[in-house]
């Protein structure tokens, strides 16, 4: 075989696989035997082409084109391709519902039994069409009754419950429980109310307190500004100061001052034996021991030493006065004067 003839087979069969691929990628497979039907739908919401045609859960089909119903726009038309293996009844309905939560739609076949003879469906025919809403989908219409008739019965139940037999029921009784707590919380609130009326007056008498203290601080910030500065000067000269000269100078003067403490211990002791002695003395003397006792307790030696001393003293003062009385002295022989006495002889006195 020629080189040309290769290449023509091998363009033949890649030409036959592409478009077989083509086609199947859109939902129709050329290889086996289909039949195309179509279903009109009101609302096609996550139905796209290539979505599955499935039975019981098992895929035999592919949606192959939807487009709008040339007779009411409202309505979508939906083509399918179906294995044409399966013998589908004409009262086969084409279910539309979702394939899971986060899958899209498919289209679920629904029949009795297949057909036979004339009874099955032909190459274009027309199925009719039902939607089931995504709960549907998930429980199932069976299903999605019993649990109605379930919720159903419940809620009867609770209705029941709200009061059987005059007795109050759960509802009732969380109704009235909340009643008593609204009650409970008005009369709070009036309390409340009472309370803010009746200390507004000391609570405006306390805001003008403040009112005037803050005037009061405020007049007196220049002065408490003057303060801290002194005090702030103060600190400063305080960690100015030469803290240890002044602490040696303190000491020693705290050791003088314990010397002189100890001198006058010293002195206040002999002070102290001083003045036994004295006492000593004093009782003595207070008992006539002694010459001074006596010189104390004897009035006429008292007077006799009295007159002597006048008498010294008198003949010292007339000794002074009157020298030439007591004694002379001539180089020259001279006659002693005869002596007059003055006339303001202490003497006389």
């Amino acid at each position: 075989m020629s080189r040309e003839a290769k290449l023509g087979i091998l363009t033949f069969i890649v030409l036959v696989t592409m478009i077989w691929g083509y086609t199947f990628l859109k939902g129709r497979n050329l290889l086996s035997h289909s039949k195309e039907l179509f279903t009109t739908y009101d609302d096609v919401t996550d139905l796209n082409v290539s979505s599955p045609i499935l039975v019981n859960g098992y895929k035999i089909g592919t949606v192959t084109k939807i487009k709008l119903n040339p007779s009411n726009v409202k309505k979508m038309d939906v083509y399918y391709l179906v294995d044409g293996a399966y013998k589908l009844p004409k009262s086969t309905v084409a279910v539309l519902k979702s394939t899971g939560i986060m899958g899209g739609k498919g289209i679920f076949l629904e029949f009795d039994k297949e057909c036979s003879g004339n009874n099955c469906i032909e190459n274009g025919d027309e199925l009719k069409g039902r939607v089931v809403g995504l709960l549907g989908s998930m429980l199932g219409e069976e299903d999605m009754s019993s649990y109605s008739s379930e919720l159903t019965e419940s809620a009867r139940t609770i209705i029941a419950n709200i009061g059987r037999n005059g007795e109050p029921g759960a509802i009732n009784e969380t109704v009235r429980q909340l009643e008593l707590i609204s009650k409970n919380i008005a009369n709070i609130t009036a309390s409340t109310q009472q309370l803010m009326n009746n200390s507004s007056q000391n609570l405006s008498k306390t805001i003008e307190n403040l009112a005037t203290l803050s005037t009061a601080l405020a007049r007196s910030n220049q002065k408490i500004e003057s303060m801290l500065a002194n005090i702030d000067k103060i600190t400063s000269d305080i960690a100015k100061a030469d803290l240890k000269t002044t602490i040696g100078k303190t000491n020693a003067t705290l050791d003088q001052s314990k010397m002189a403490i100890a001198e006058l211990k010293t002195t206040l002791e002999s002070t102290n034996h001083t003045m036994k002695d004295l006492s000593a003395v004093l009782q003595k003397m207070d008992k006539g021991d002694g010459s001074m006792a006596k010189l104390m307790n004897d009035k006429q030696l008292y007077n006799n030493l009295a007159a002597t001393t006048k008498n010294l003293n008198l003949l010292l003062q007339d000794l002074r006065l009157n020298p030439k009385r007591y004694a002379h002295f001539s180089l020259f022989g001279k006659k002693q004067e005869k002596y007059v006495k003055p006339e303001d002889d202490p003497a006389n006195e």
